[in-house]
């Protein structure tokens, strides 16, 4: 699930935002591409921009972070799983996998960090298995925890975000998932890695994969130093999805952009000029 050129732009945008600014003034300049958008203080919970963000929309694999921080409370990170063939067969074709392998053996902790590093669906269906024994209960237990963190408008049909009407959330509701998240040290320190390397298992070699998230790649040309994370997702359906997390100098923000289309180079030229970034 590629990070589309759409979503640096918006979040570069966001982070340049002065904090108390007016929502209702900055909607219209902005002209974001994103059907929704948030931005919010993470440390106080306080929102700073919004557009859209109570809407229900589809996330995409921006689902992930939910279903991880429901691993890291529920599991040890040192647990051996083994992945089954109903877990692995589960996830179409098309969508981001790490291949894992009937009968393969991984810990929890090599389990989540591929899953959010790399957004392999299969690593997240073996979760959801092992947790709850099968994915229907575990969209329950999602939906139980997403009520506890204060989730008004979203509903979860798998731990992934494979495409299902029934599956929505709100730029809103994943804000303060990701909020949520980010007190829990061990999801920081995944969702901020560059590359992450799966140790040899019973079945493979050690494998290296890098972050989707284009933010955090130091030979990128869109990469942001103070980015700390979070979460990229796309679907057709969804479209370009992101969630991401931004320190300096105290200030901790996290943004979420959903259902973002593509902008052409001239437009985005255009919007970097505006906020003197060219």
């Amino acid at each position: 699930m590629k990070l589309k050129k759409i979503l640096i732009l918006l979040l570069i945008i966001f982070i340049t935002l002065p904090c108390g600014i007016s929502k209702a003034a900055n909607e219209d300049e902005l002209n974001l591409s994103s059907e929704s958008a948030i931005l919010i203080d993470s440390n106080t919970g306080a929102i700073l921009y919004g557009k859209n963000e109570d809407e229900k929309m589809y996330p995409a694999s921006t689902t992930k972070i939910l279903t991880s921080i429901i691993a890291l409370e529920k599991c040890d990170l040192n647990e051996k799983v083994t992945a089954s063939k109903t877990a692995i067969s589960a996830i179409p074709s098309g969508y981001s996998s790490c291949y894992l392998s009937e009968g393969e053996e991984m810990s929890v902790k090599d389990l989540l960090t591929v899953f959010l590093v790399h957004s392999a669906n299969d690593a997240g269906y073996i979760l959801a298995e092992y947790i709850s024994g099968t994915i229907e209960n575990f969209a329950e237990l999602m939906n139980q925890k997403a009520n506890e963190i204060g989730c008004t408008n979203s509903h979860f049909m798998n731990p992934s975000g494979i495409h299902d009407e029934n599956h929505y959330s709100t730029a809103h509701d994943l804000a303060l998932i990701a909020r949520y998240c980010m007190k829990n040290q061990t999801f920081r320190t995944i969702v901020s890695m560059q590359k992450c390397q799966v140790p040899a298992t019973n079945k493979f070699d050690a494998r290296t994969y890098t972050n989707t998230n284009d933010l955090l790649n130091p030979s990128s040309k869109y990469y942001i130093k103070d980015c700390i994370g979070i979460k990229t997702g796309f679907t057709s359906e969804a479209q370009n999805c992101l969630i991401s997390g931004f320190s300096k100098n105290n200030l901790e923000l996290i943004a979420v952009v959903l259902g973002a289309s593509s902008l052409t180079n001239q437009r985005k030229c255009k919007i970097y000029r505006h906020y003197n970034f060219i």
